[in-house]
């Protein structure tokens, strides 16, 4: 294995292609098939990827950790980022990075499928406010004499306040790949919140869907 990835650096370039074929061969084996024995490898070669800003999942697949190319991903993109982050357990604090960048490459492809693509470098909460009065999310939109009115608009200002706090939290923690967690967040508050996010994400993505049909 070690001569395999000296051999790897040796050629970057086709680096990625052979990582891929070794978790090939330990998926085949079963490396990733939840034995307890093999779990400690598991976690240690998941934070080792984490370290240089990749994703390994528990099922051995890998993805890169960060900025969502909407250019040429488009909304497959967002649902694979989405499906990673659900299911993610390892390192809460790189996750609630990646769990921000989906949540503004989200607001970012609204505002492009309903034609208001954004120019410059809006930041997060404009680019949210936008997007949510498009789809007619913000709670100010709600009818007065809606059923449950006042209940529906709570939710979807809970909604945001869920996907604003993880933007802040995202800028407490730094830049750059093998952050901490703020002093006082919990990996399981950690993950809680990623997984808020990933509902926001997922509601505000089906809203687009039923309305634009994109």
């Amino acid at each position: 294995m070690l001569t395999t990835v000296r051999a790897a650096m040796r050629r970057p370039g086709g680096a990625r292609r052979l990582v891929d074929a070794l978790l090939v061969d330990l998926r085949v084996v079963g490396f990733f098939d939840g034995v307890p024995e093999q779990r400690g490898n598991v976690l240690a070669a998941q934070r080792a990827f984490s370290r240089r800003g990749w994703m390994l999942d528990d099922d051995g697949h890998l993805s890169p950790v960060g900025m969502i190319d909407l250019a040429t991903g488009g909304r497959e993109a967002l649902e694979e980022q989405l499906d990673r982050l659900r299911r993610a357990t390892d390192d809460p604090g790189q996750l609630l990075g990646s769990a921000k960048d989906l949540l503004e490459a989200v607001a970012k492809f609204v505002l492009e499928e309903v034609g208001m693509p954004v120019a410059g470098n809006p930041s997060f909460n404009h680019l949210w406010h936008l997007a949510r009065e498009r789809l007619g999310i913000l709670p100010e939109q709600v009818a007065a004499d809606t059923p449950g009115a006042k209940h529906i608009k709570a939710v979807l200002q809970s909604s945001w306040k869920i996907a604003e706090q993880v933007n802040e939290l995202r800028c407490v923690q730094g830049a750059g790949h093998g952050r901490t967690l703020p002093t006082g967040v919990t990996a399981e508050m950690a993950l809680l919140m990623v997984r808020e996010a990933c509902s926001v994400a997922e509601f505000t993505l089906t809203t687009l869907h039923r309305l634009y049909g994109r």
